[in-house]
């Protein structure tokens, strides 16, 4: 369950979440939360149960549904740490928050029922994709049509060293930069450095610019307003390619140490690799893609799936050839799939838009139920994700269904005996060897993300150990340089080595 904090800063005074999961009391969260809450009740009175604060006393994680905290409240699952302060939204974007708040109000009677219905929808046709996803691997290897979208790839060796990360959510300036939010730019900087150093390839996998966070600032309230009217008209494709273009910009700029450093120390060795994930599903359209090679990433290439492959770089007609599937994983995602990205940005756009509203206390730090303190507690979850097949979704708002996706997987194994390794971003979850729900290890490993407070999860892939070919990394900001910790799977739960 999510903890509920103060906007605090710990180079003053103590987090007001302690490791245990308590409450400083002195925090006064109540009122915090209470106001939070408030506002997600008025968009639908049976969304929040709002216990009478004044009666439960201080607040704990029990009173609190999880499905509702998004980047509007502020915690982290025990033991969050400082995060960096950012400046209020504007009067613009403030403005905006009011409008999109009011029109979910008013339009809710309608907006609810429709996306519960596409919520049925979607999730029926997820259970067909992944009934076909086996199907879907066998031809990315043999380089045949699959009856699955997301279909670009390229082959590299095994035989190489690859740093794996994902779900980077690189912003335009503004209260929504979660990465200068969390503390992270710095760290990622110095942290691909030192792979470069020693000449590793790297693998951006998936949402690594964010195109469906908005407003935050007056230019992300432009940028949502005119990316919405931008739909209408004969030229509406051209229209929202240049707001595409312009966002774009505006975020390379945000982070241009990074962009430096991916074009001189990764691009231009060719050691770089871009598969495309939800967030960034603006690189769905060809002429976007052009864009970002040619202005900001030349010698990039963005792609859907990378396989690793034991024989050169040439289809196969054996999967046994590939040594591990790497993609963002949102293919099977019932809500912000291929096809069904209206439905989870929508519920992007309304909760980031939250955070902009006046006279609302913020809370710095983004709700992470894998937390700093469980991943170096021994405490983070190592299991398969479940979610209710007919929603496609569960009380986290997650939407992969890992469980269902390995079982399918299972039922039918490639002639080999054995599936390559399939590594995902996406879920924010890290993992490696995760347990299903029999208890079973599952030849699976996800590389988290690269927004925690003051640290980042990312994979190794390093064939030279056959066996164990794949490591999982939290790299921790430290004045001193980054500190790197392997993380080691644990049954159910991971640990630090």
């Amino acid at each position: 369950m999510f903890r509920a904090a103060r906007w605090a800063d710990a180079r003053d005074r103590p987090h007001p979440v302690a490791a245990d999961g308590a409450i400083d009391p002195e925090a006064d969260p109540d009122a915090i939360v209470g106001a939070e809450l408030r506002v997600l009740r008025s968009l639908d009175p049976d969304l929040v149960d709002l216990p009478t604060l004044e009666e439960s006393g201080p607040l704990t994680a029990d009173q609190v549904d999880p499905t509702l905290i998004s980047a509007a409240i502020a915690g982290a699952s025990a033991g969050a740490s400082a995060v960096v302060e950012v400046s209020g939204p504007g009067a613009t974007a403030s403005a905006w928050a009011v409008a999109k708040a009011a029109l979910s109000i008013v339009g809710a009677p309608v907006t609810v029922p429709t996306m519960t219905v596409a919520a049925l929808r979607t999730a029926k046709i997820t259970r067909s994709r992944i009934e076909l996803y086996p199907e879907h691997l066998h031809a990315l290897a043999q380089g045949t049509e699959s009856p699955l979208p997301l279909t670009r790839v390229a082959r590299r060796p095994a035989s190489s060293r690859y740093l794996i990360t994902s779900d980077l959510h690189r912003c335009i300036p503004g209260r929504l930069d979660w990465p200068e939010r969390q503390g992270t730019k710095e760290l990622y900087q110095e942290v691909l450095t030192g792979y470069a150093d020693q000449d590793w390839n790297l693998i951006e996998n998936g949402d690594v610019e964010d195109f469906w966070m908005v407003g935050g600032s007056t230019w992300g309230a432009v940028y949502d307003v005119a990316y919405l009217t931008g739909a209408v008209g004969p030229s509406r494709e051209e229209s929202r390619r240049t707001i595409l273009r312009e966002q774009l910009d505006r975020i390379v700029e945000n982070n241009e140490e990074i962009y430096s450093l991916l074009r001189d120390r990764f691009c231009a060795k060719g050691r770089y690799l871009r598969t495309m994930g939800n967030h960034d599903d603006a690189y769905t359209d060809p002429k976007m893609v052009n864009y970002l090679t040619s202005a900001h990433l030349p010698g990039a290439e963005v792609v859907d799936t990378v396989l690793l492959c034991a024989q050169g770089a040439e289809p196969s007609t054996d999967i046994s050839d590939v040594s591990a599937v790497i993609s963002h994983g949102h293919l099977t995602d019932s809500w912000n799939g291929p096809g069904f990205a209206p439905l989870g940005r929508s519920i992007t756009w309304l909760i980031t838009g939250l955070d902009d509203l006046p006279k609302i206390p913020k809370a710095g730090g983004l709700p992470d139920e894998q937390g700093l303190a469980r991943l170096l507690g021994g405490r983070a979850r190592n299991r398969l994700i479940t979610v209710d097949p007919r929603y496609g979704g569960n009380r986290r708002f997650d939407s992969l269904d890992e469980e269902r996706l390995f079982s399918r997987l299972d039922a039918c194994p490639p002639d080999s005996g054995e599936w390559p390794w399939l590594i995902f971003g996406h879920t924010h979850f890290p993992m490696l060897w995760p347990q299903n729900a029999k208890g079973n290890k599952v030849k699976y490993a996800n590389s988290g993300c690269g927004v925690l407070d003051q640290a980042m999860t990312c994979l190794e892939w390093d064939a030279s150990d056959e066996q164990n070919p794949l490591r999982l990394i939290i790299w921790l900001a430290d004045p001193n340089g980054a500190r790197r910790i392997e993380l080691i799977p644990d049954g159910r739960t991971l640990r630090t080595a």
